[in-house]
């Protein structure tokens, strides 16, 4: 995850942008990734290389999000307010650094209940189970054929994305596509090159 905020941030010298006419970063998807892409993101910031184009799909369609829909001096602090919230557990238990388990076992016991925990509560901000389960009770409408509703990630993003800026291309122009209903795209852009699978 990104560096944390209470730490004194590093100091390094300022670099000139490079020559080249355009930055791109390109994101890929595998959920745990997006918060390593973010702390890349950190020191692509650190090191004065704001992209031009950002490109993402699944995990990394957020993040382009993230990035393209804030002022680059916003934008790692919106990562982070991201990570933190969507990494927090869904019944609110720690996690303590300081609890450090060495039995391989009792390790893989805490691990699985981990996912357990999450698999049946979902992740606070980012998705929550349908109850009752599509599987169970199956509605027949397009929107809720899925395990887990996303309406909380739809939420985080639209208090810590500025779409507007996004649409207009007011720094940087992202190729992601984030769906949230069949049919109704939440970030409008004329020519998407990678999109995240609908949600």
């Amino acid at each position: 995850m990104l560096e944390s905020s209470r730490a004194e941030p590093k100091s390094r010298p300022a670099k000139q942008r490079p020559p080249f006419e355009r930055i791109a970063l390109l994101l890929q998807g595998g959920g745990a990734l997006g918060s390593y892409q973010a702390g890349v993101y950190q020191a692509l910031a650190e090191a004065n290389l704001h992209p031009n184009w950002v490109a993402g799909i699944s995990i990394g369609s957020v993040n382009a999000a993230l990035i393209a829909g804030n002022a680059p001096e916003k934008r790692v602090e919106k990562l982070r307010e991201f990570w933190e919230a969507v990494c927090t557990s869904p019944l609110g238990i720690p996690y303590l650094k300081s609890f450090d388990i060495k039995d391989d076992l009792t390790h893989r016991l805490v691990n699985q209940a981990r996912a357990l925990n999450i698999l049946l509560f979902g992740t606070p901000h980012f998705f929550t189970p349908r109850m009752p389960s599509p599987l169970l009770w199956p509605s027949g409408r397009a929107n809720t054929l899925s395990h887990y509703d996303v309406a909380p990630l739809r939420a985080t993003l639209e208090r810590l994305v500025d779409f507007d800026r996004i649409n207009a291309g007011a720094s940087v122009s992202a190729s992601a596509r984030l769906t949230f209903r069949p049919g109704i795209s939440f970030i409008s852009i004329p020519r998407p090159i990678a999109s995240a699978p609908r949600m």
